[in-house]
């Protein structure tokens, strides 16, 4: 009987991504600020290094001890601090054995957490919370897709005024790319693209609304929306870019 030996176990290693932070920026009257003692100063560099171009961080107190040479405790108490002092608002608080808590550093404390993150784009929303506005996108696209009236779709197609998911997303882009915006065109765009479809807009509303959108961002220089997400809840908030069905006409008129 001929022998065999086993190859050997493959070892696999694991490699920690390249830290690629060169700075750390922090707000201004944390210079002035007497309240903030060096431990909490030396928490407040170490989490603004990990924080987005939109102010958003998500590093755990682990990574921030370990960064520091400290314990987790003693760096999530020094967040706490700098939290109470108004250097750090919480925008969503951490799932145990899931997701780290997701903070926002307060560079202007004039605005609120509602108004800030309405202007993040969405590559700069953590990945938590981009899965979450995908999954709002997709139940809404379905719930649209319950109460479409066939009356209105009816309606459209006799007018021609047909809007189909790749006028939405073409219609948009062009617009962009008029406006010198560069604008790509994600996953969760087509779902809304296709959510505004189920809705029985038509093409001349939603040219109406892009249209309106884009003499602002020229006249007001208020910047145009980042995603076609942005489309769908102005829908919800303006009905009348969808058609009313039609009304009977009179038989003896």
């Amino acid at each position: 009987m001929q022998s065999f030996e086993l190859p050997e176990q493959p070892t696999i290693e694991q490699h920690r991504p390249q830290d690629l932070r060169k700075y750390s920026i922090v707000p201004i009257r944390a210079c002035n600020d007497r309240r903030i003692r060096p431990a909490a100063m030396r928490v407040l560099l170490a989490v603004c290094s990990y924080a987005n171009r939109a102010g958003l961080c998500w590093p755990s107190h682990e990574n921030v001890g370990k960064m520091l040479g400290v314990s987790r405790q003693a760096a999530g108490r020094q967040i706490r601090i700098l939290r109470e002092l108004g250097y750090f608002k919480v925008v969503k608080n951490h799932t145990y054995g899931k997701t780290a808590q997701i903070l926002r550093v307060l560079y202007d404390e004039s605005i609120s957490n509602a108004d800030h993150m309405e202007s993040v784009k969405f590559e700069d929303l953590p990945p938590t919370l981009q899965a979450w506005q995908v999954k709002q996108t997709e139940e809404l696209l379905n719930q649209d897709k319950e109460t479409i009236h066939n009356v209105a779709v009816t309606a459209k197609e006799d007018t021609g005024d047909e809007l189909r998911v790749e006028d939405v997303v073409s219609l948009w882009k062009s617009a962009c790319n008029q406006a010198n915006i560069a604008r790509i065109i994600t996953p969760e765009d087509r779902a809304a693209a296709a959510s505004i479809v189920a809705c029985a807009v038509s093409k001349a509303a939603f040219e109406r609304v892009i249209d309106e959108v884009f003499t602002a961002w020229r006249e007001h220089r208020r910047e145009p929306p980042h995603r076609l997400a942005w489309f769908v809840q102005r829908l919800r908030r303006d009905p009348t870019l969808a058609p009313s069905p039609i009304a009977p006409t009179d038989a003896g008129a």
